[in-house]
């Protein structure tokens, strides 16, 4: 039999029973994400006894890892190209959210759309090696320097899930790292944590309003919205159901999270939008939270400036701002930046603190003993 004959024949008995190999697909899809979502196809690994998801301090808690794709089937972003923003005007629209970093005077957004897709960007920010990092199951973005014990790392996607969160791994050892941890789970680095590194989750426009310089991630022409919107607004929470019973607040209530000291604490926005400017102390540290619900923005600040706790009142609302005036001095303060703007203080700053947002449930799934702020107790 020739070659053609046999491929003509194949080609007959497959379209033949396509609907029978259509359902056969079907099925082992089925099988697949059934499986996953009840947990039948995962294994345990035990976290580090240091780790900040133990139910009990220095108790080491297993976890079940799965494996939904292979390694690299969601390629991170290695060599990433900026444009300007005027050169962006055209590919980004106001209220599309961005992840911004500003690092000695090197400003950069990195779109939500763009990184809903790669979920990665490995890349350097005023000489600082970092990797911005989003899980939009989990709606966490969070930025960490790749500087680990004196090693420069890379970071890639696992195509694995613990509690619906991003698995990452380094190419350089192939240790598997939690995204909402920062910590080693595998390998060489278990048990070690990424540095965290200050970034400003906020809509295009409030940041080109605050970085009118900014550089931007390249789309390149080939990102419309973001894939993850239908699920942003859905009732599902993860692919994986939830893990640990906590309904203080609903399943993907927005929060933003803070961790001082090991000390975990988070920020309903819910409760934000009642009180713009928040003063709190963490782990034995003061801190201000300020809020724009217009843009859906939270900043995280260390009070402390010249060894004095700064304590501000919410003067008013200035476009894309919101403008604070310190108690001591009167002087008046951009919100979103933390910059004296006016006043006895003009051109002080305040140190923004590493925080990110998150639902609840992955939030609360990871920091199972978390504090949660409430507006009424405040």
């Amino acid at each position: 039999m020739t070659f053609r004959r046999a491929f003509d024949i194949s080609v007959g008995t497959v379209a033949g029973n396509l609907h029978i190999l259509l359902l056969l697909a079907f099925l082992v899809l089925a099988i697949f994400f059934v499986g996953q979502r009840f947990r039948l196809f995962g294994h345990d690994i035990t976290l580090a006894s240091t780790s900040l998801a133990n139910l009990e301090d220095g108790v080491p808690r297993d976890v079940s890892i799965y494996t939904l794709l292979p390694k690299d089937g969601i390629r991170s972003i290695d060599n990433p190209e900026f444009v300007s923003s005027a050169g962006a005007i055209d590919d980004m629209s106001d209220f599309e959210f961005v992840i911004g970093v500003e690092i000695d005077g090197d400003t950069r957004a990195y779109p939500i759309n763009v990184l809903s897709r790669h979920e990665i960007v490995n890349d350097v920010v005023g000489g600082t090696p970092i990797a911005v990092t989003y899980c939009p199951l989990c709606f966490t973005g969070i930025v960490y320097d790749r500087r680990v014990d004196g090693e420069l790392l890379e970071f890639g996607v696992s195509g694995k899930l613990i509690m619906n969160d991003l698995v990452m791994y380094d190419r350089q050892s192939d240790s598997l790292w939690q995204q909402i941890l920062g910590e080693g789970i595998t390998g060489r680095y278990k048990g070690t944590r990424l540095t965290p590194v200050a970034a400003t989750q906020t809509t295009w426009a409030q940041w080109l309003e605050a970085h009118p310089d900014s550089l931007v991630l390249d789309k390149k022409g080939s990102y419309g919205g973001d894939s993850y919107s239908g699920y942003y607004s859905s009732g599902s929470s993860g692919v994986l159901g939830g893990f640990v019973s906590n309904d203080l607040l609903p399943a993907k209530a927005f929060v933003l999270g803070l961790i001082l000291d090991d000390e975990p604490k988070a920020y309903p926005f819910q409760e934000l939008a009642l009180v713009p400017v928040v003063h709190d102390t963490i782990g034995g540290s003061d801190i201000i939270i300020v809020y724009d619900e217009r843009s859906g923005t939270a900043v995280a600040f260390d009070a402390e400036l010249n060894g004095d706790s700064v304590q501000f009142d919410f003067e008013r609302f200035d476009e894309g701002d919101l403008i604070l005036r310190d108690k001591s001095t009167g002087s008046l303060w951009s919100g979103l930046s933390g910059e004296a703007i006016e006043g006895p203080l003009a051109g002080a700053q305040l140190r923004q603190l590493p925080a990110f947002y998150s639902f609840w449930f992955a939030w609360s799934d990871f920091y199972v003993n978390t504090e949660v702020y409430e507006a009424d107790n405040a």
